[in-house]
């Protein structure tokens, strides 16, 4: 089942989110799909301060630092998002920038819902 869809026609303003990364008080989660809750929490929590919600996502781009944690990192998005599918894309890295991050994610929402 596609996370993603491949495109979108949205309408400006934006909100541009930095990459957001699994550590949440100082603990970092040890399996990728709990690594990937945390991340997709903190950017709904950014989306949320900015009177929007999930459903304004229209890009994200998502690293991971092992091929094999794609299953995880599916089944969260599928878990979190459910139905929303923004544009995305997804790409394996040597490293992070802190070695036990497994996986990073950044994203543009819009303040237009997307069609």
């Amino acid at each position: 089942m596609p996370i993603y869809t491949n495109s979108l026609v949205s309408n400006a303003p934006f909100l541009f989110i930095s990459g957001q990364t699994p550590e949440e008080n100082e603990n970092i989660p040890d399996s990728a799909k709990e690594q990937t809750y945390v991340v997709l929490k903190k950017i709904s929590s950014v989306i949320a301060e900015n009177d929007l919600d999930l459903s304004n996502l229209v890009k994200m781009n998502v690293y991971i630092t092992d091929s094999s944690y794609l299953v995880d990192v599916r089944a969260a998005f599928t878990e979190i998002l459910g139905e929303i599918k923004p544009t995305m894309t997804l790409v394996v890295v040597s490293e992070l920038i802190n070695s036990k991050f497994k996986v990073e994610i950044d994203a543009i929402a819009s303040f237009n819902k997307a069609e």
